[in-house]
C-alpha cells in the first residue's frame, strides 16, 4: 500500500511534524559529531598542547579535500535518489546509492595513499615549519588509513535520511560521538599517544559508527539497499556537480584555513595559528549545527520536488531559515558572555597570550553567524531542488570569492587583525545575493519547467 512506502510522509504528513521528524535528528547527529571534532581538541590542546594542536590546524586543509569529495558525492546523489523514491522508483533509489558507493571507495583509497605516502610534501605544501612537520606527518599518516571509512561512513548517512530514517543515522553518528570520546581518553589521556592517538581515536570511531548502519542497507528493512550496479554511469557525473556546492564549501573552508594560517604565522607565528585554531573549532561547532538544519530539509525537498509540492518545500525551506536563525541567536550570546570560559576549555594553564587573541577574534566574526546560518539553507534548498549552478555559485561565493578576497583586500588595507572582519562582511554579501537569485527559483517556477 502507498501508506506503507518510506517516503509517503515525507509527502503527506503536516510540515511541521516532519520538519522535526527529520531536522532534529540530524542536527542532534552534527551536535554528536562537533562535539567529537571539538573534544579531539580540547584532548589535544590539554594533554599534547598548544602548537600540536595548530599542527592539525595547518594540515585540515588537505583533510577538507577528502571530505569535500565525500559530501559531493553523498549530497549529489541522495538528493538524486530523494527524487527517484517521490516518484515510487525505489530499483533508481539503489541503483544510485550503489554507485556513488564504488566511486567513493575508489576516490578514498586514491587519496589513502597519497596521504601515507606523501606527509611530508603536504605538510611543507600547508605551510608546516620546524617541530610542526613532525606533528603534522604523525596525524597524517594515522588518519589515511580510515578514508574509505569515513566514505562509507557519511553517504550511508545521507541516504538514511532519504530513506525515511532519520533517526537511524542520528543512533550512527551518535554511536560514533561517544567511541570517539571513550578513544580520545584511553589513547591521548591515558597512553599518551598524542597525535596519532588522536588520529586513531577518530578513525576507529567511524569504524563503530558505520557498522551500526550497515545492516539497514544488507537487510530488508528500507528502500535502499546494495545492489549490483546497471545501465549507463551518466547520472554519477550530474550527482556530482549536484553535490558540488559542498564540495566547495567544505575544501573552501580549508583554503580560508590556508589563508588565515599563512597570515598569522606571518605576523605572531605559531601562537598565532593556535588562538585561530580555538576559534575555528568554536565556530565549526556552530556551523556544524546549521549543516544539520540544512541536511534535514534537503531529502524533504528533493522528495517533494519529485512529488511536485512546491507548498510543502517552501514551507520547508523557510522553516530551516528561522531554525538556523533561532540556533545563531544563541550561539552569539553564548559566545559574547562567556568566549573567556569557552576559550580556556582548549588550552592548558599559562597560555594567556593565545587566550587573549583568541577572545580578540571572537568579538571580531560572531555577526557571521546570523547570516551564515541562512547561507547554509538556501545552498540545502538549491541542491534538494537540482539547482546545482545556483547552490554552487552561494558555495563558492561564502566560501572562496568573497572570503578570500576580503581577506586579502582589508590585511592590506588595514593590517592582520581587521583580516577577520572579512568573514562576517562576506557572509552579509552572499545573503543579499541569495535573496536575489531565490526569486526567480521558488518552487512552483521550477516545478512548473518540469
Amino acid at each position: 500500500m502507498r501508506e506503507q512506502t518510506s517516503n509517503y510522509k515525507m509527502i503527506n504528513e503536516r510540515p511541521s511534524r516532519e520538519f522535526f521528524r527529520f531536522a532534529f535528528p540530524s542536527v542532534f547527529g552534527m551536535i554528536a559529531i562537533s562535539s567529537a571534532i571539538v573534544i579531539d581538541g580540547i584532548f589535544i590542546g590539554n594533554f599534547v598542547g598548544a602548537i600540536p594542536l595548530a599542527s592539525v590546524n595547518l594540515i585540515m586543509p588537505f583533510i577538507t579535500i577528502v571530505w569535500g569529495l565525500i559530501l559531493m558525492f553523498a549530497s549529489g546523489s541522495a538528493v538524486i535518489a530523494g527524487k527517484y523514491l517521490g516518484e515510487d522508483k525505489p530499483n533508481n533509489a539503489c541503483d544510485i546509492f550503489s554507485k556513488a558507493f564504488m566511486i567513493v571507495f575508489m576516490a578514498m583509497i586514491l587519496l589513502s595513499i597519497i596521504s601515507y605516502n606523501f606527509p611530508e610534501y603536504i605538510s611543507y605544501a600547508l605551510g608546516a615549519k620546524d617541530d610542526t612537520v613532525g606533528m603534522c606527518v604523525e596525524y597524517l599518516k594515522n588518519i589515511a588509513w580510515f578514508y574509505p571509512v569515513f566514505g562509507f561512513a557519511v553517504l550511508m548517512s545521507f541516504f538514511l535520511r532519504i530513506d525515511g530514517k532519520p533517526s537511524y543515522a542520528f543512533f550512527g553518528l551518535l554511536s560514533t560521538t561517544i567511541a570517539n570520546i571513550l578513544l580520545d581518553y584511553i589513547f591521548v589521556a591515558r597512553l599518551g599517544l598524542g597525535l596519532g592517538g588522536a588520529a586513531l581515536a577518530t578513525g576507529l570511531a567511524f569504524v563503530i559508527g558505520m557498522l551500526v548502519v550497515l545492516p539497514h542497507f544488507i537487510g530488508q528493512f528500507g528502500s535502499i539497499k546494495f545492489i549490483m550496479p546497471t545501465g549507463s554511469w551518466r547520472e554519477i557525473p550530474r550527482a556530482a556537480f549536484n553535490g558540488f556546492s559542498e564540495f566547495l564549501t567544505e575544501t573552501s573552508a580549508g583554503l580560508i584555513v590556508l589563508v588565515f594560517n599563512w597570515i598569522l604565522i606571518s605576523n605572531v607565528g605559531s601562537m598565532g595559528v593556535a588562538a585561530f585554531t580555538v576559534v575555528d573549532y568554536l565556530m565549526y561547532f556552530s556551523l556544524l549545527v546549521f549543516y544539520g538544519v540544512g541536511d534535514g530539509i534537503s531529502p524533504l525537498v528533493s522528495v517533494n520536488f519529485g512529488a511536485k509540492k512546491p507548498l510543502r518545500i517552501f514551507t520547508f525551506f523557510k522553516m530551516g531559515i528561522a531554525s538556523n536563525l533561532i540556533i545563531a541567536v544563541l550561539v552569539t550570546l553564548l559566545l559574547l558572555f562567556w568566549s573567556k570560559e569557552m576559550v580556556s576549555i582548549f588550552l592548558p594553564d599559562g597560555e594567556e597570550d593565545i587566550s587573549k587573541l583568541a577572545i580578540s577574534i571572537v568579538s571580531i566574526v560572531w555577526p557571521m553567524l546570523i547570516f551564515a546560518g541562512a547561507n547554509i539553507a538556501f545552498i540545502s534548498y538549491f541542491t534538494g531542488m537540482q539547482c546545482a549552478k545556483e547552490s554552487a555559485l552561494i558555495a563558492l561565493a561564502r566560501s572562496i570569492i568573497f572570503p578570500v578576497t576580503l581577506i586579502l583586500l582589508f590585511w592590506y588595507l588595514f593590517g592582520f587583525m581587521a583580516v577577520f572582519y572579512a568573514l562576517p562582511v562576506s557572509e552579509i554579501c552572499v545573503f543579499i545575493m541569495s535573496i536575489l537569485i531565490l526569486k526567480k527559483r521558488m518552487p512552483k517556477n521550477l516545478i512548473s519547467g518540469i
